[in-house]
């Protein structure tokens, strides 16, 4: 990563501060003034559009066939910024999860101070549920207040009765308006953009006489059980910082699957800098690997949704001297895999000790997923199956088109008979048709 970079950056920031100190009105107008200077890239849409009463901005990129939602909310400390200023950052996380974005234009103070934000929130995502939209195809994800912002839905959404979506992720959550975290003092010099006299306003425009410490105006107070996933980014050099460290320490205490993912000698919110700072892209890479995982695990964990996900189990036993081979080929498959798959969950190769034979397990979103993995890597097969005998199998439940076009292959197809994973109760057996662990798993050698 770049020390130049980081320090250009910095001062830039110093140089250009953002006033602040200033009214409300006028940080609204200056703010708009710097995301129109900052054209989206060329392959991003934006679209106005409403979602349960609420306006939001719709973004979607070219030649991405979303599959997944994420649920946007932007950041300003509750008073400034909108949906579409948001969307460069916002289409950067829809890119990595192949998703479209709805950017949640929620009601500002002091107009409309708490609840109005939490209540946007939670409407738009009830609106989303309501709409056909499964929750385990949905993320929440935000930027400062709003990376505060999804943890509050989350806690709201759970205490109202809604199922919960995959994953969270906050970038420099602003999550505790009493402003009681350590760092507002020790990262007061090292912070380009933030003074901690910036914030007291701007508490009492949202707070408007409640208790900042309620869990829905300050997460970090919230109780978090029962919560998905969540990955919380931050800087070393922002005030914020020990905000993001205290919410993952309260999300772990109550057993909530935290990703704490700190970068040093970067900013508030750094990974809206991604065109200028390497760092940021690298963030949000990990990021959007982390969400891409829990939306594809969410796949996995019962009920009707698994009924159309395909699994193949392939078994190679080696001819003599051609392992190599076979590594060969399945590397250039698996970049293939990698750079061209949408509906591929997963693609993984494991070695028995002594490499004599090998299992490919593949886990595909449906039959369509399975035709397109086909057409990318095709050309590779017959030379693939060259270097062994294999034995195949497919359990789920398959298209016609896919029925057809295995039938005379000689691949069995295995149906789905019961979908809960793992032991059933009362039971120590397996359910038919869950077989989620790949024979030799205990000896594996991943390719990748």
């Amino acid at each position: 990563m770049s020390t130049e970079q980081r320090e250009n950056l910095d001062a830039i920031l110093r140089q250009n501060a953002f006033p602040f100190d200033s009214d409300v009105s006028e940080q609204r107008r200056l703010l708009k003034e710097l995301a129109s200077a900052q054209p989206l890239p060329t392959d991003v849409t934006v679209t106005a559009a409403t979602l349960g009463g609420v306006p939001t901005a719709e973004i979607t990129i070219d030649g991405v066939e979303p599959r997944h939602t994420v649920l946007y909310f932007h950041g300003g400390v509750y008073v400034i910024g909108d949906a579409f200023q948001a969307a460069g950052l916002a289409s950067q996380v829809g890119r990595r999860t192949r998703a479209k974005v709805i950017s949640v234009d929620y009601r500002l103070a002091p107009e409309h101070p708490y609840p109005a934000a939490v209540d946007d929130a939670l409407a738009a995502y009830q609106a989303l549920l309501e709409s056909g939209t499964a929750p385990s195809d949905i993320v929440l994800a935000g930027e400062s207040a709003g990376g505060a912002l999804a943890v509050a839905t989350l806690v709201n959404a759970r205490d109202h009765g809604l199922p919960l979506p995959a994953a969270a992720f906050a970038m420099s959550p602003y999550a505790d308006l009493t402003l009681a975290g350590a760092t507002m003092e020790t990262k007061r010099e090292a912070d380009p953009l933030f003074t901690p006299q910036a914030f007291p306003p701007r508490v009492a425009d949202y707070t408007a006489g409640q208790d900042a410490a309620f869990g829905l105006i300050s997460p970090i107070f919230a109780d978090l059980s029962g919560l998905p996933p969540l990955i919380i980014q931050a800087g070393t050099h922002e005030l914020l910082l020990d905000d993001a460290v205290r919410l993952a320490r309260q999300a772990a205490t109550a057993d909530v699957q935290v990703t704490l993912d700190i970068t040093p000698a970067v900013p508030h919110v750094f990974q809206a800098y991604y065109p200028i700072l390497d760092e940021a892209a690298a963030a949000l890479d990990r990021a959007g690997q982390l969400l891409t995982a829990h939306l594809s695990g969410s796949q996995t964990t019962g009920g009707p949704e698994q009924l159309s996900e395909i699994k193949g189990v392939n078994r190679f036993k080696f001819h003599e001297g051609k392992v190599e081979e076979f590594k060969r080929l399945s590397a250039q498959a698996m970049d293939i895999v990698r750079a061209k798959d949408t509906g591929t969950l997963q693609y993984e190769i494991y070695f028995n000790e002594d490499q004599s034979e090998c299992v490919v397990y593949e886990r595909y979103r449906d039959s369509k997923a399975v035709i397109e993995h086909g057409a990318h890597i095709g050309h590779l097969n017959e030379a693939i199956f060259a270097t062994g005998s294999v034995s195949s199998e497919l359990l789920g439940e398959p298209s016609a088109k896919l029925t057809a076009m295995i039938a005379g292959s000689g691949v069995p197809l295995f149906r789905p008979f019961l979908s809960m994973q793992g032991p059933l109760a009362g039971s120590g057996e397996r359910a038919p048709g869950s077989v989620d662990t790949p024979p030799h798993s205990q000896e594996r050698d991943r390719l990748t």
